[in-house]
């Protein structure tokens, strides 16, 4: 982590010590000035503090004492963090349960899903997950698919209390069982002929359906998310109320399912069926056995 932090970071800093040496502050100065125009990022919204570790005084600060957000830096935290807990190696794995005797490939039982955390359990490996079920003989599930999410459990937010904009994955809430994000994409592919994009959702979720097309317009391609004026009160109708820019082209949107806590169960019941299995049953959440994982 120091070594990325440091071959990242070194640059910048080394630009900033040269032009503290050149004057009292950044502002003004050619190499601050030229990388910043490069990025296109003013002057005023940059915070930099060259400080030696131990040390009580600052060799450069420029608005150290402004406060700003913090964003996407905060994941230098994070990751730090995990790799000096859990060390670079580290994989995540999620224990399977067939609990019960598999009779004719049938599961007189439940399928018991434990989560431990992991952050990319998405769609293509919940796939090969089944896949590994049904390779142990099940095809019809006689119970419940039994969700742990026992691993650790995170206080209830509104998705809308960081920035506003509850439908954007980022703010999906953490879960120790975090299904493909809890997220959909919405693909939009215009058709000039008809006059109208048509519209996909990716991964399928049970119960759930999308408009099958919007109509196009004649403006640029600018805020063409707004202009759809999406309207997902429903969670069971993701509603497209607006148009879309022929000049677009096709498009993809990553957006949050607006009801999270019903999104594994919706994605479960429709990838096992997509994959020719039958689940006599629900989803829920439960503990999982005291006894080793089938898998």
């Amino acid at each position: 982590m120091l070594r990325f932090v440091t071959r990242c970071l070194l640059p910048l800093v080394a630009a900033f010590l040269t032009a503290a040496a050149m004057a009292a502050a950044p502002v003004g100065i050619p190499a601050v000035d030229a990388a910043l125009a490069r990025a296109k990022v003013p002057a005023d919204a940059l915070v930099a503090v060259v400080q030696e570790v131990g040390s009580a005084r600052s060799r450069l600060a420029w608005q150290a004492d402004r406060p700003f957000n913090p964003a996407s830096l905060m994941k230098l935290v994070t990751t730090e963090a995990a790799l000096d807990l859990l060390g670079p190696a580290w994989t995540w794995s999620t224990p399977v349960w067939l609990n019960g005797a598999i009779v004719d490939g049938v599961l007189e039982g439940d399928l018991v899903i434990k989560g431990t955390g992991d952050p990319k359990l998405v769609v293509e490996r919940l796939w090969l997950l089944l896949q590994r079920v049904q390779q142990r003989g099940v095809r019809e599930i006689r119970g419940d698919i039994v969700l742990d999410r026992s691993a650790f459990v995170v206080p209830e937010q509104n998705p809308a209390d960081f920035d506003g904009e509850p439908l954007r994955p980022y703010n999906v809430r953490p879960d120790a069982l975090l299904l493909n994000f809890r997220a959909l994409q919405v693909m939009l592919e215009p058709d000039p002929a008809l006059m109208r994009a048509r519209t996909t959702v990716e991964p399928a979720l049970d119960g759930v359906r999308v408009d099958a097309g919007v109509p196009l317009n004649g403006g640029a391609c600018e805020d063409w998310r707004d202009g759809l004026k999406p309207d997902f009160s429903d969670a069971t109708r993701l509603h497209l109320g607006g148009s879309y820019p022929l000049a677009c082209g096709p498009k993809s949107w990553s957006v949050a399912y607006p009801q999270p806590k019903r999104y594994d169960a919706r994605l479960l019941v429709a990838l096992w069926q997509a994959m020719g299995g039958r689940l006599h049953g629900g989803v829920r959440d439960g503990a999982a056995p005291a006894t080793e994982p089938s898998f």
